[in-house]
């Protein structure tokens, strides 16, 4: 009898490790665990994805990891390798034309860093450069244009630079920024709103041919419009009217809106030829911009024949 103490401590001991596994895992620890796992797996996908050298899918896994585990064990350790890969997938799609993935990319940057004026910079340019400027312009991305260009209006007006750039040049960056804003403005045709950004934009970069030459000859084509058909308007009048001793308020009027369209037109048109003159801008450009002012200039000035009046007004914009 001497070994039944013993065998029943045994059985004892036995069946409290079969009760211990039996026991339920809480609702707390369950939930740990089951975190640790899928941080665990979180990482392996950046990891993977780095092995790989597939930097795309890696900043997309870190990404999630630090949205996902912002207190987790590598989130510092993403955090600091996210940023310059990040810049490096947002160069890689500005170099290739990927315009969407561009966008993508440099979104994900702000979120995070809201004011990276270099961010914002690049974005707004590659935009103004690959749709604003293309032949034939696109508005397909307009509203990101638009937001954009405000963006980096905002934050270069509030004193910031481009970090890297020695001699950064704050009225040229703001001259193309309100250009583009006006171009978008004017898309539609021409509104008041548009001719202040264009003449805004012409304010802060008066002697840069690809911003002022621009601003102008947009300008000039609306003023041409605008000028055509206050003339038609005003020629449909009867003759008997319009050359009447006393003209009536309907024919004072129309002739009152020929002359100032008039005075508009000569005026855009006389900046760009002085722009043209100083500048060396294309021949055949200028010729046709002072074919446009002088027969104009002529019509509202028919006492100047000799346009000496005219010359004096170009060389005045110089």
């Amino acid at each position: 009898m001497s070994l039944g103490k013993p065998l029943a401590t045994l059985a004892g001991l036995t069946l409290a490790a079969v009760v211990l596994t039996l026991v339920p895992v809480t609702p707390a620890a369950a939930q740990d665990e089951s975190q640790e796992q899928e941080e665990a797996l979180a990482y392996h996908a950046w990891f993977a994805a780095n092995q790989q050298q597939d930097n795309a899918k890696a900043v997309e896994a870190a990404a999630a990891y630090i949205e996902r585990f912002p207190n987790g064990e590598y989130a510092e350790f993403l955090s600091k390798w996210l940023a310059p890969a990040q810049l490096a997938l947002l160069n890689e799609a500005i170099k290739a034309g990927q315009v969407d993935q561009m966008l993508k990319v440099g979104n994900q940057i702000l979120a995070h860093d809201p004011e990276n004026l270099n961010v914002v910079y690049a974005l707004a340019f590659q935009l103004r450069r690959r749709e604003l400027m293309a032949r034939p312009r696109s508005y397909a991305h307009a509203a990101q244009t638009a937001s954009l260009s405000q963006k980096a209006i905002s934050l270069v007006e509030s004193g910031k630079t481009l970090a890297g750039v020695q001699n950064f040049d704050k009225n040229a960056t703001l001259a193309w920024l309100y250009q583009n804003l006006a171009i978008l403005e004017g898309r539609g045709g021409a509104s008041n709103r548009a001719v202040e950004l264009y003449n805004k934009s012409t304010s802060l970069a008066p002697q840069d041919p690809a911003i002022a030459g621009r601003n102008l000859l947009e300008l000039l084509s609306w003023r041409q419009a605008s000028y055509t058909e206050a003339v038609n308007a005003y020629n449909a009048l009867p003759e008997e009217a319009r050359v009447a001793p006393e003209p009536s308020p309907e024919v004072l009027e129309a002739r009152a809106k020929v002359n100032a369209e008039s005075d508009a037109l000569i005026d855009v048109a006389a900046s760009f030829v002085a722009l043209a003159e100083v500048k060396g801008l294309p021949q055949a450009t200028h010729d046709k911009v002072y074919g446009v002012l002088e027969g104009v200039y002529k019509a509202r000035n028919p006492d100047d024949a000799e346009g000496t009046g005219l010359q004096a007004l170009i060389d005045a914009k110089k």
